[in-house]
């Protein structure tokens, strides 16, 4: 026995709207910035990310050692969330390291000025303008800091960030 049901065009409209809004409604609960705790490999740092991240490594020479350098990173709402960590063979060491590798970045963005603002005593946030390799403009707001023998960078970069993005990942930064 088979049932049949028939819809008039009023009907078929009304269910097309539905469909419609129920589509809008469910983009609407994915935010584009989804937050969640990140371990980051081989350290007691954790971090806030609001997408799932990639993992990188190179060897990179900085302040006269190589080291090999570890990204993990992703992409979200335009702009790029990274925190960057290498192993140094001496603490002693950190100060001249994270100097030269924010020298560095800043060099590489054509930073013309950075602006220093108190994410603690140890590591100020820096934001500064430039432009990506591509010559199109970047903001960055990043820090530089040490647990040690191990340095790190944390950063986003996009061409204009929100207060969420910034305070929420630098906010998520903490050591185990």
């Amino acid at each position: 026995m088979y049932c049949t049901v028939s819809f008039d065009a009023r009907q078929r409209a009304s269910f097309g709207l539905f469909g419609i809004l129920a589509t809008l409604l469910l983009n609407a609960c994915s935010p584009s910035l989804n937050w969640r705790e990140t371990r980051i490999a081989d350290t007691d740092l954790t971090a806030m990310m609001p997408c799932k991240p990639a993992h990188h490594q190179r060897s990179v020479p900085i302040a006269g050692l190589t080291v090999t350098l570890h990204m993990t990173a992703c992409d979200a709402d335009g702009a790029t969330f990274a925190i960057s960590h290498a192993v140094i063979p001496h603490d002693s060491a950190a100060p001249t390291v994270l100097a030269e590798w924010r020298k560095v970045t800043l060099s590489n963005m054509n930073a013309a000025t950075a602006t220093e603002s108190a994410l603690s005593t140890a590591s100020p946030r820096v934001s500064a303008q430039g432009t990506r390799g591509d010559g199109n403009p970047v903001t960055l707001h990043g820090t530089w800091f040490a647990q040690g023998t191990h340095v790190f960078h944390a950063a986003v970069y996009a061409p204009a960030i929100t207060s969420e993005m910034s305070e929420t990942f630098f906010s998520g930064l903490k050591f185990q």
